[in-house]
């Protein structure tokens, strides 16, 4: 449709199809609220100001802003399908989000990703779609981890062609790009072919490391824990993405920053991690506004930080991101603007969008239920040889980061008294047999094992345990199921969820996986586990691009060395 042809109703000759009468419009485009009249035709706002319609709705004292955006999300992350996950989430007010579809990626490669787009295309949330830069994770001539496939340049060429794929995703070899590793060099050239935006990951790069890191064209970052880190992102020019999830919980480190500086480069994010329980009982995006509001954030300022400024960055602002002219009608109509309290949410200025949702089988997705790759595992398979106490590297947990420590501890085995647990990733996508072994500590669990097929990125099996028996035992179980998270004791299962989407995402509907997942959190904190997100912070737990220590089906892997470490030390 031509905007040619809704010209005579922003001349106001012609009535509009609705208009939204006497609200409070939360411009982000200048910074105010004033009372206006909203006119929109074709899905599109027309018009500003005085404004008649075939169908006028009362806005009186409601508050008009324009659907959130989540500047950058892992869809999979929520555990729901994406047509799960929209009825989720567009109900509280958020109407688009910025995909990275690496977890499935890593699973399914390119048809995984395929899938998830034609999927978000049956649902009324707008998913634009970036093009995973690491799959896997980190440069396969390292050797450091197994994944389910790779995307190299040349798939990343073909990903750029697809319709709703906007740019290039966090670029997480960020050691690569300042060593001059080809192949994400490659990567990054082809985006800047396609002149599309280029997504960072930096854990705490600093100095004129990060200068070169900026140079290569990463324009924006995520992983920003504190004030600093944030402050000399921004101050090189990068957006500043501020991530409030339920495990990594930054908003508060970074606000005194975004209450002190210019914040139209810096934007409010998921980065997918909200807990089920959490996205149920709190929300998502709305959840992240009022949070902000919380730290002594302007409403106003708020709500820029994830409309108009994630649309101008992924250069998405001629089609979302204000309540303006030309726009899509993404319009949420608010209570109390500083509560974010949601009274109706329009959809391409359609009020009836939740009845327009067509269902898309589960079969659309490959290898559904069989994801999970594995021989039979035996206890024996976790064995770590031990004459005697030795000093040992472990895993280190840090309350609400993903970061990690690398502890040096005398021990002699498993120690639930000191919280040092045995940890565990297995191959599970070409029955390779590799499994990483090594120690963990400030998880928790005084009695059996969790194990779980979401193990950032390359996901692979995660097991925590407290004797080698229960830790073979849930994973022999997760291959049963086609993958998902088992709690098991005394090698009986004790909860469980089935997740036959790439053991990645559940088949089944919002409220039946949100209370499956509570009573997991319950059933975990009764064996000890007590972390406010403990399977989020689980699966992170496998990452090797979040310093400090991870482990791998390889490994422990010291991240900022990017080398497979012994577990004893010298």
């Amino acid at each position: 449709m031509s905007t040619k042809d809704v010209i005579d109703i922003a001349l106001g000759t012609e009535k509009a199809e609705i208009v939204l009468k006497n609200a409070d419009l939360v411009n982000v485009c200048s910074g105010e609220i004033y009372e206006t009249d909203i006119a929109i035709a074709r899905g599109l706002i027309v018009g500003l100001g005085n404004y008649n319609g075939r169908k006028e709705i009362d806005a009186t004292d409601e508050y008009a802003v324009p659907g959130l955006i989540d500047g950058h999300t892992h869809i999979e992350m929520s555990m729901l399908s994406v047509r799960e996950f929209a009825k989720a989430v567009v109900p509280r007010g958020t109407t688009a989000v910025v995909e990275d579809p690496h977890e499935i990626a890593n699973v399914l490669g390119l048809e995984g990703i395929k899938a998830i787009l034609a999927e978000a295309r049956t649902t009324p949330l707008k998913v634009c779609c970036m093009a995973p830069s690491c799959v896997p994770s980190t440069e396969p001539s390292r050797g450091l981890e197994t994944s389910g496939a790779s995307i190299g340049h040349k798939e990343l060429r073909e990903l750029l062609t697809m319709e709703g794929v906007i740019g290039l995703s966090e670029v997480m070899n960020y050691p690569g790009v300042i060593t001059k590793e080809d192949e994400i060099w490659k990567k990054i050239e082809v985006a800047k072919a396609f002149k599309t935006t280029i997504d960072g990951h930096a854990p705490l790069l600093s100095g004129k490391a990060l200068n070169a890191y900026v140079l290569s064209g990463v324009g924006s970052d995520h992983e920003n824990a504190s004030y600093g880190e944030a402050r000399e992102k921004l101050r090189l020019g990068m957006r500043v993405m501020v991530r409030e999830g339920s495990a990594a919980q930054n908003l508060h480190a970074i606000a005194p920053l975004l209450n002190s500086v210019d914040t139209r480069n810096c934007m409010l994010v998921t980065d997918g991690d909200r807990s089920l329980r959490d996205l149920k009982e709190e929300g998502y995006l709305d959840h992240v506004v009022r949070r902000a509001v919380e730290e002594g954030l302007d409403p106003v300022q708020a709500v820029q930080l994830c409309t108009i400024n994630p649309a101008q960055w992924f250069k998405l602002d001629h089609w979302i991101g204000s309540i303006s002219p030309g726009k899509c009608a993404d319009i949420v109509l608010l209570r109390n603007l500083e509560r974010f309290d949601v009274n109706s949410v329009l959809v391409n200025g359609a009020t009836d969008w939740a009845h327009r949702t067509a269902y898309t089988p589960e079969h659309t997705y490959p290898q559904f239920g069989s994801s999970v790759r594995i021989t039979r595992i035996q206890p024996e398979d976790f064995a770590i040889p031990l004459k005697g106490t030795k000093r040992a590297r472990i895993i280190g947990l840090r309350a609400g980061e993903l970061l990690t420590e690398e502890i040096i501890e005398e021990l002699n085995g498993i120690d639930t008294a000191r919280d040092i647990l045995k940890i565990a990733v297995v191959e599970r996508h070409h029955y390779s047999g590799n499994i990483g072994v090594g120690f963990v500590k400030g998880f928790g669990l005084k009695h059996g094992a969790v194990a779980s097929s979401i193990a950032h990125d390359s996901h692979n099996i995660v097991v925590i345990g407290t004797t080698e028996a229960d830790m073979a035992f849930a994973c022999n179980r997760l291959k049963a199921i086609g993958g998902g998270i088992v709690l098991c004791s005394e090698e009986k299962v004790m909860n469980e969820l089935a997740l036959p989407i790439a053991g990645l995402m559940s088949d089944k509907g919002l409220n039946e996986v949100a209370e499956k997942q509570r009573a997991l959190e319950e059933q975990i904190a009764a064996m000890g586990c007590e972390l406010p997100a403990p399977f989020i912070t689980l699966s992170f737990l496998a990452l090797p691009v979040v310093p400090k220590l991870k482990i791998t089906d390889k490994g422990l892997v010291d991240v900022e060395k990017q080398e497979i470490v012994p577990i004893f030390c010298e």
